[in-house]
C-alpha cells in the first residue's frame, strides 16, 4: 500500500519445524542468512525460469510470468541470449563484475500474449563444452523482458553448464555418459566464530580446500545450503547432493511424522522448494529428500513432487539406516545410499543379483577423534573394477563444529563443544567429528583420504622382496651402472586427461631428511593406462657410497612419485601436489663389491624422516 509500511522479522526459537530439523549440529537460533526484500517494477513479470542444458547441447528453458492483471493489454517479448563465459570469479562477493561476456552463441525471441503465464523455448547449441566436476565449463544465459515501446522492464541471468546425469542399464551413475566415482564429504555450514553464519569467502575456501585434497562431491547435510554455495560449486567444479531440510532423528519411531497425513504439506513443500530454487545449477546431480526421517506416505508424495518438477536427476534418500528403519534399501531412492555399512556389507549391496541400483554411501567413516582408520578398505573395493556399482561415498563429515572461545589468558583460545557453555542437556564432543578443525586445519586423516582418492595410481611391474620392498637390480660396472623401475599407470579421471600435471621422482633414505636424488619423468597426457619407466642411473653413484658406509642398522631407501599442477587452477596454485605414492625399494648390487645386507629396514622404522619429502 502507499505510505509507510512496516516489515517485521520474527525469530522463533522453537516451533513445529524443530521436529523436522533435528540434525546433528548446534541448535542456534537467529537469522543465519541475509533477508532480502525485492521490489519489482510494474512490468517486470518474470517470476521464475528453469534451465535444462544437456550434454548433447540441447537447451530447454521454461519461463513463468505473472499475468498483467489490471493493466492495459501490452505485447510482451522475451529475448534469450547464450554467451561465452570468461569465468572471472565464482560469486560477486566484493560487488565487482563476476564475469566478462564473450561471444554470443545463440539468440532468440518469444512473444507472450497478455493472458499467458508461461512459455518454453528450445535450441541446439553446437559445438558445446560439457560441464563436469573435473572440467567445469560454464556459459551465461540472459533473459530480458521488453515491450513494444522499447523499454526493457526486466533482465535475469544465470550460469549454465551443459551436462546430463543418468543411471545406465549396468547400474552405474553416469555424467555425460561416463561413470563417476564419488569422492565425497558431508558438510555442515559452520564458522567457529559466527556459528551457522558463513561468508562467501568461507564457502570458497571450503570448496577449494576439498578440491586440493581430491574430493569431488559435497552432500549438503542436512539442509539446502546458502544459494551462493551452488554458484561456487558450479564455478570450481564440485558435484553436489542437494538435501532438503528434513530430519526427525529424535522421533520414536523415527518415521512417525513421515507416516502422519498432518505433516504431508511440511514434507512436500520442503522438498519442492529446494528443487525449485536450485534447479538451474549444473553442480547439483542428486536430489536428497532429507536424512534419517524414516519411511512413509509423505516421502512417497515428496518423491512424486520432485519427479513432476525435474526428472533429469536421480533422487536419493537414506531413511535412517538398516538398524533403524528396515533394510537400508528403500524403494524411495534411485541409489542405494545406506550409511555406515561394513566393507563386506557395502560390497554385498553392490553385487547382489536382486538389485541393480548404484551404491553410494551417504555417510561412512565417521571422522570423530582418532578415526578413519579402515577407510583404505572401503577404497580398495570402490576402485575395484569387479564391483562397478559401488561408486564411492560421503565421509562424515568435513569440519569439527567447535566454537572458538577465549582461554585463560588473552592470547589463547580453544574450540568449545557441548557442555562448555553450561548447557545441561548436551552431546558433549559428538559434533567434533570432522576431517578438518573448525578453522579448517586438516587432521591427520586428510592425508590418508587424499592419497586414497588421488586421480592417478602407479602399480609396480618389478618383483617384490619379502612382500614389502621393490627389488631393483643394478647392472653394469662401478664406472657405468644402470638401474630402472617400471610401473603401470592408471588414470582415475573420468573426463580429464593428464596434460595439466607435471611428474617427478625422488629417492629418499633413512640417513637424511633431504632426498638423495630428484628427477622428472613424462606421461602421455591422453592415455588412461600406460607403462612408465623411471631411470635411476644418476642416483647410483651416491647409493654405492652409502652402501659402502652402511651403518649397523642398514640403509633403507624409498622411491617417491609425485604429480603436481603444471599451472595454476581456480582452486589451487601451480605446483600443488595432487598425486603422491611411495614405494620401499631394495637395490641389488650383485656385480659390485658390496656385501648384501641381512634384511632391509621395515618402512615404519624410517617413515618419520620422510616428512619433508611428503609435501
Amino acid at each position: 500500500a502507499d505510505g509507510t509500511n512496516e516489515l517485521t522479522v520474527v525469530v522463533i526459537r522453537w516451533s513445529d519445524g524443530s521436529y523436522v530439523e533435528d540434525q546433528d549440529d548446534w541448535w542456534l537460533a537467529g537469522i543465519h542468512r541475509s533477508v532480502e526484500l525485492v521490489r519489482r517494477p510494474r512490468r517486470a513479470d518474470i517470476l521464475q525460469y528453469l534451465v535444462h542444458a544437456k550434454d548433447s547441447g540441447e537447451l530447454n528453458i521454461q519461463v513463468y510470468c505473472r499475468s498483467p492483471i489490471g493493466r492495459t493489454k501490452e505485447a510482451r517479448k522475451l529475448t534469450f541470449e547464450l554467451l561465452e563465459d570468461e569465468h572471472v570469479v565464482s560469486d560477486d562477493s566484493l560487488g565487482k563484475n563476476v564475469w566478462k561476456a564473450g561471444p554470443r552463441l545463440w539468440e532468440d525471441k518469444v512473444h507472450i500474449a497478455e493472458n499467458v503465464d508461461s512459455c518454453s523455448i528450445s535450441a541446439r547449441i553446437c559445438p558445446i563444452r560439457q560441464w563436469t566436476a573435473e572440467t567445469p565449463h560454464l556459459y551465461t544465459l540472459v533473459i530480458t523482458m521488453s515491450y513494444d515501446d522499447g523499454i526493457t522492464a526486466q533482465a535475469e541471468a544465470c550460469r549454465v553448464g551443459f551436462r546430463t546425469v543418468s543411471i545406465q542399464k549396468n547400474g552405474q551413475v553416469c555424467v555425460n555418459g561416463k561413470a563417476i566415482t564419488i569422492c565425497g564429504v558431508n558438510r555442515h555450514e559452520h564458522d567457529p566464530d559466527d556459528g551457522k553464519v558463513v561468508s562467501i569467502e568461507s564457502m570458497k575456501r571450503d570448496v577449494c580446500l576439498l578440491k586440493q585434497n581430491n574430493f569431488n562431491s559435497v552432500r549438503t547435510s542436512h539442509y539446502p545450503n546458502h544459494s551462493a554455495f551452488y554458484r561456487i560449486c558450479d564455478f570450481y567444479g564440485m558435484f553436489v547432493c542437494d538435501e532438503a531440510n528434513i530430519e526427525t532423528h529424535g522421533m520414536k519411531p523415527m518415521g512417525r511424522l513421515a507416516h502422519c497425513p498432518g505433516w504431508e504439506a511440511c514434507f512436500v513443500s520442503r522438498v519442492a522448494r529446494v528443487v525449485q530454487r536450485d534447479y538451474n545449477h549444473a553442480s547439483v546431480i542428486f536430489w536428497s529428500m532429507g536424512n534419517e526421517a524414516g519411511r512413509g506416505r509423505n516421502f512417497v508424495k515428496a518423491r512424486k513432487t520432485i519427479q513432476q518438477i525435474d526428472n533429469s536427476r536421480p533422487i536419493v534418500y537414506e531413511s535412517g539406516g538398516a538398524l533403524a528403519e528396515g533394510s537400508g534399501r528403500s524403494e524411495l531412492t534411485d541409489i542405494v545410499c545406506t550409511m555406515y555399512p561394513s566393507v563386506p556389507r557395502a560390497v554385498d549391496l553392490a553385487t547382489r543379483s536382486d538389485d541393480d541400483r548404484p551404491v553410494i554411501l551417504c555417510e561412512y567413516s565417521h571422522a570423530m577423534g582418532n578415526s578413519n582408520g579402515n577407510v583404505h578398505l572401503y577404497w580398495r573395493e570402490i576402485w575395484d573394477k569387479n564391483v562397478p556399482r559401488l561408486q564411492g561415498g560421503y565421509i562424515w563429515d568435513m569440519v569439527d563444529q567447535g566454537m572458538r572461545v577465549s582461554g585463560h589468558d588473552k592470547n589463547s583460545c580453544y574450540f568449545a563443544y557441548g557442555g562448555d557453555f553450561g548447557d545441561e542437556i548436551n552431546d558433549k564432543q559428538f559434533c567434533i567429528n570432522g576431517l578438518f578443525s573448525p578453522d579448517r586445519e586438516p587432521h591427520p586423516a586428510v592425508a590418508e583420504v587424499k592419497f586414497l582418492q588421488q586421480p592417478v595410481v602407479f602399480e609396480p611391474m618389478e618383483p617384490y622382496l619379502n612382500s614389502t620392498h621393490l627389488r631393483i637390480t643394478v647392472s653394469g660396472t662401478k664406472e657405468r651402472c644402470h638401474a630402472s623401475v617400471r610401473f603401470n599407470m592408471t588414470s582415475r579421471y573420468s573426463f580429464r586427461d593428464l596434460s595439466h600435471l607435471t611428474w617427478s621422482w625422488s629417492i629418499t633414505g633413512n640417513r637424511a631428511e633431504s632426498p638423495i636424488r630428484r628427477g622428472t619423468f613424462e606421461l602421455s597426457s591422453a592415455e588412461q593406462e600406460q607403462e612408465v619407466t623411471i631411470e635411476l642411473d644418476k642416483v647410483l653413484s651416491r647409493l654405492i657410497q652409502l652402501e659402502k658406509s652402511r651403518p649397523i642398522g642398514g640403509n633403507s631407501y624409498f622411491l617417491n612419485l609425485r604429480g603436481r599442477l603444471k599451472a595454476g587452477e581456480s582452486w589451487a596454485d601451480a605446483g600443488h601436489l595432487l598425486v603422491s605414492q611411495q614405494f620401499p625399494v631394495f637395490f641389488s648390487f650383485e656385480n659390485f663389491d658390496i656385501q648384501p645386507p641381512k634384511a632391509p629396514l621395515p618402512p615404519a622404522a624410517v617413515s618419520s624422516t620422510l616428512s619433508a619429502e611428503m609435501t
